[in-house]
């Protein structure tokens, strides 16, 4: 790296895989129930992948309320990938998922 550098980085060459933690948690405040409510955020790799992952899987560590299925991946690439899930929360609710995820490149 010099002062020339785009960024701070390192980039990876050959295959990779790589393990992390990524979680949401949603809350409903008002005394009504709401449906579709939608969350998410983002990851970004440790380093930067050769290519954009062949594979993203997320695995659970603990859920809880009334959490349904897995948070969605969405636009991965070399350097992380995008997540959101939408969920029906009870009035006065709150529920969560965190898990892992594995990519592979």
């Amino acid at each position: 790296m010099n002062s020339a550098a785009s960024n701070t980085s390192f980039e990876v060459a050959g295959s990779v895989r790589e393990v992390g933690r990524l979680g949401v948690q949603y809350s409903n405040s008002d005394t009504a129930a709401h449906d579709n409510l939608a969350g998410g955020g983002s990851v970004t790799f440790h380093s930067r992948f050769p290519t954009a992952p062949s594979s993203i899987t997320l695995s659970p560590y603990a859920f809880a309320g009334s959490f349904v299925g897995n948070p969605t991946v969405m636009v991965p690439d070399r350097d992380g990938f995008a997540f959101y899930s939408h969920q029906t929360i009870p009035a006065m609710g709150a529920t969560y998922w965190f898990g892992s995820y594995t990519a592979v490149a």
